[in-house]
C-alpha cells in the first residue's frame, strides 16, 4: 500500500522573527541549533535545513530604532518552543543560554515526562526547550502546567 497519500501531523514549518541585530542574532540561533544558514540577502536570513521536515527559522533585521518587545497583550509571537531529542542536548543548550547569561530556569514538569529549560534570544524573545521522555504519555497535568506557563513565559 502507497504511503505518500497517508496524513501527515501538523507541525510548524517556519517562524520569521524581527530582530534588531542579524548578525548577532544569526550566531546565537546557530550555536544553540541545527540552524545552519540556507539563505541571506538584505536583512533577511534564513536559517534550518534543507529538508522539507526541517524546521526553518526566518530572522528579519528591524531598522526601527525603537526595538521593543511591547507587554504580555501584544500581538504577534510571544515565545518559541523547542523539541530536543536528549537530555545531553538540554545541557549543552543550558550552557549556551547561560554563557551568554540567557536562561532564566530548567525544570521537570508532570512527573518528569518532561524537562523544560528556559531562556530569552538577544531580543528578549521568550524561548523554550523540552526533552520528552520516550516513554512518557501527555496526560492532564502535563497540559495544566503549559497553560500556567503560559502567563509566564512572556513575563
Amino acid at each position: 500500500m502507497p504511503t505518500d497519500n497517508v496524513a501527515h501531523p501538523w507541525a510548524i514549518r517556519s517562524t520569521m522573527v524581527a530582530v534588531s541585530d542579524l548578525d548577532g542574532s544569526v550566531a546565537f540561533y546557530q550555536d544553540l541549533g541545527p540552524f545552519d544558514e540556507i539563505d541571506r540577502e538584505d536583512a533577511v536570513a534564513v536559517l534550518g535545513g534543507v529538508s522539507p521536515a526541517s524546521i526553518a527559522l526566518i530572522l528579519r533585521e528591524t531598522r526601527d530604532i525603537h526595538h521593543a518587545r511591547y507587554g504580555q497583550q501584544s500581538l504577534g509571537l510571544r515565545s518559541m518552543t523547542f523539541n530536543v531529542g536528549s537530555l545531553d542536548e538540554l545541557d549543552r543548550i543550558e550552557s549556551v543560554l547561560r554563557g551568554r547569561d540567557l536562561f532564566s530556569s530548567r525544570q521537570q514538569i508532570a512527573g518528569g515526562v518532561s524537562e523544560l529549560v528556559r531562556g530569552r534570544d538577544p531580543d528578549n524573545l521568550p524561548l523554550v526547550f523540552a526533552f520528552y521522555a520516550h516513554d512518557g504519555t501527555l496526560g492532564p497535568d502535563y497540559y495544566r502546567t503549559v497553560v500556567n506557563l503560559a502567563y509566564s513565559l512572556d513575563a
